[in-house]
């Protein structure tokens, strides 16, 4: 296996387990319920438990793409993700299991800070593409996550979901651990706090950040939300299915997204996308009828899919030579949305209910495509799509 191709698959096993541990956790809030006797603003702060660490540490390390360890930095943090996980498994009280949720979160950002820049100088012409590629990836490892929890639960108790996903990065690292430093090395432009701060002025920059907020608010609280509220209408492990029903329209989504990104103006495509995902959203979470609901979720999620993956390789574009600093831009943007937002719909939720709650979503998709479109008119008509 020549270190291209060593390097693509190591980082798509972590994507696959990235994505497990992550959606994971949805499934998870009635149990952690039961377990810990918390409310829903407590069990809100699973989303930004697990999110707010891996944003810092997407920060720190994507902007330090160029000179960091790369092959050192990956094997570190997935040892100490490794870790958590079995600490998570063990956790007593309520406390420490938020606490090393964020230990976790923290170590996976270190990885997510580096392999899209990685890809990136892997795959130069081919951006928007193998970054879809990634993000379907991301679906496939996602969509099995529900089904992964049902599956433990009805042989043991939610603990036994932590101590397998220990296992998780074990391929990746045999992988990493037998690689040469990739391309990145030496490759990627340092960055400096002015140029930095200079890259979140820049308006294709802004856009996508403001953009990315809000659809990783959305996405961010179908991953925490959906199963609780599914259940007043389905069975708990039927919930999961509804969610990983959701996750798994990503992979379709995706894949049809990596085709046709190249042949689109890509800010136009998201915006149209957005403006379907709204009235979707609203149908979801305002229905009585339950088939009605799953309809209207499985449409939800194929659109809201092509967002996050379309939307970063356009801000690469705008960049190309520091792929580190705008992937660290837009990946903290969709996982500071997806912290936030889960966390206010919890708020919501206990003083209204989760439907309720869950029913202002749309607004965030009418904002978003409002950003793009305005973005899209000041750049103008000659802006080239992502590729």
């Amino acid at each position: 296996m020549d270190e291209r191709r060593r390097w693509t698959a190591a980082i798509f096993l972590f994507t696959l387990g990235d994505a497990l541990a992550l959606q994971v956790r949805g499934a998870l809030l009635p149990s952690l319920r039961a377990e810990f006797a918390v409310s829903e603003a407590l069990l809100g702060l699973v989303a930004p438990a697990g999110t707010l660490g891996l944003i810092f540490a997407v920060l720190l390390v994507g902007t330090a793409a160029g000179r960091a360890n790369v092959r050192r930095s990956v094997l570190g943090a997935l040892a100490v993700a490794t870790v958590a996980f079995l600490v998570m498994g063990a956790a007593p009280i309520y406390p420490i299991f938020l606490g090393f949720l964020f230990v976790q979160g923290s170590a996976d950002g270190v990885v997510r800070g580096l392999d899209r820049p990685i890809l990136s100088h892997l795959y130069p012409n081919q951006r928007g593409r193998v970054f879809n590629v990634y993000a379907l990836v991301w679906a496939t490892g996602a969509a099995a996550a529900p089904l992964f929890v049902n599956a433990v639960l009805a042989v043991g108790e939610w603990r036994w979901v932590f101590y397998t996903l220990a296992l998780v990065f074990v391929p990746a690292a045999v992988l990493i651990a037998g690689a040469d430093r990739p391309t990145i090395e030496g490759n990627e432009r340092e960055i400096t706090r002015e140029q930095f701060t200079s890259f979140l002025r820049d308006p294709p920059i802004t856009g996508m950040t403001l953009a990315l907020v809000l659809s990783g608010g959305i996405e961010g609280s179908f991953f925490t939300w959906l199963p609780f509220y599914a259940t007043q209408f389905v069975t708990e492990p039927q919930a999961n299915l509804l969610l990983s029903g959701f996750l798994a329209t990503y992979i379709p989504g995706r894949a049809f997204y990596s085709v046709v990104v190249g042949r689109v103006d890509s800010l136009w495509f998201v915006a149209g996308l957005s403006l379907v995902t709204a009235p979707a959203m609203y149908v979801a979470f305002t229905t009585t009828s339950t088939m009605v609901m799953v309809g209207a979720v499985l449409v939800s999620g194929a659109t809201v899919s092509g967002l996050f993956p379309t939307l970063s390789a356009f801000g690469v574009d705008a960049h190309p030579t520091y792929s580190g600093p705008i992937n660290a831009i837009a990946t903290g943007a969709g996982y500071f949305g997806l912290s936030v937002v889960p966390a206010l719909v919890g708020v919501v939720a206990t003083w209204t209910d989760i439907g309720t709650a869950l029913s202002l979503l749309p607004g965030l998709a009418v904002v978003f495509a409002t950003i793009v479109i305005m973005l899209r008119l000041r750049m103008g008509p000659t802006s080239a799509p992502a590729t």
